[in-house]
């Protein structure tokens, strides 16, 4: 379910823009994803058609690609809460979007700053019990 979310530009972009940028990971999770090391931003996957998880890959060692590889280490990083445990559970059956907003500390603010809105946008089921999605900038 996509509401409708009236926002002041962030990083030069309103969140109706932003969302037409998402670009799918080939092969998902099933694989680490080299060419998203030094990228950060959202990612979100899908279960079905319905986004089930929305979320940031901003580390400053390996962004996105480190966030995604997070779900399928045997170690519990990244599956400790209420989405990752389900991404885990769910893993092979999952397509997975990217929403990269740079590679830079300000790349880091902006997709901080984008993910509540993404969330308020799109309510996906597995983030939002999980969510301080109520913060807005």
């Amino acid at each position: 379910m996509m509401t409708k979310v009236q926002s002041s530009p962030i990083g030069g972009k309103r969140i109706e823009e932003w969302d037409r940028l998402w670009e799918p990971v080939p092969e998902g999770l099933t694989r680490y994803h080299p060419e998203l090391r030094h990228k950060v931003g959202l990612y979100r996957v899908f279960l079905g058609n319905k986004i089930s998880a929305l979320g940031t890959g901003v580390g400053r060692n390996g962004g996105l690609a480190k966030r995604l590889s997070d779900f399928r280490r045997p170690s519990s990083s990244g599956r400790r809460h209420y989405a990752g445990r389900l991404i885990r559970e769910h893993l092979d059956e999952l397509r997975v979007e990217v929403l990269i907003t740079g590679f830079d500390a300000h790349a880091r603010e902006v997709a901080m700053q984008v993910k509540p809105l993404m969330i308020r946008r799109h309510r996906p089921a597995w983030t939002v019990p999980n969510s301080p999605f109520v913060r807005t900038r």
